[in-house]
């Protein structure tokens, strides 16, 4: 399924609803029965997935909703973008500006893909 979004297209919400909607900014994120952070090799698997320059993701925490695969993975950030550009279509640059751009962007949690098995395995949010 491609959705050929542009970044441009994106409607984003003011920086108080988003994190009214949202418990990334208190330590409820730190919870790692809730959440799984991203480390730098995650981080660094993500910078190679999306083509960019070593670095360009590093200095910024991400996290996703916790969940462990069947196959015994859990499931962090970079499953979530994996899923981005093959179940949703996602070009490279909307997931990237996605991350690096200006815009605080709400939307429910969806189905996510284990990288290492294939299975969609949860919903999940990113952070």
């Amino acid at each position: 399924m491609r959705t050929d979004l542009d970044y441009r297209d994106v409607v984003g919400v003011a920086e108080e609803e988003f994190r009214a909607s949202t418990d990334c900014f208190t330590e409820a994120v730190n919870d790692t029965r809730r959440y799984t952070k991203s480390d730098e090799e995650d981080i660094a698997k993500i910078e190679r997935l999306l083509a960019v320059r070593e670095g360009t993701l590093q200095g910024d925490d991400y996290y996703v909703g916790r969940y462990e695969c069947e196959c015994g993975r859990l499931l962090t950030t970079y499953d979530f973008v994996f899923t981005g550009l093959v179940d949703a279509g996602h070009s490279k640059s909307l997931i990237l500006h996605t991350f690096v751009g200006n815009k605080f962007v709400l939307n429910p949690p969806r189905p996510m893909r284990c990288s290492e098995c294939g299975r969609i395995a949860a919903r999940a949010g990113v952070y």
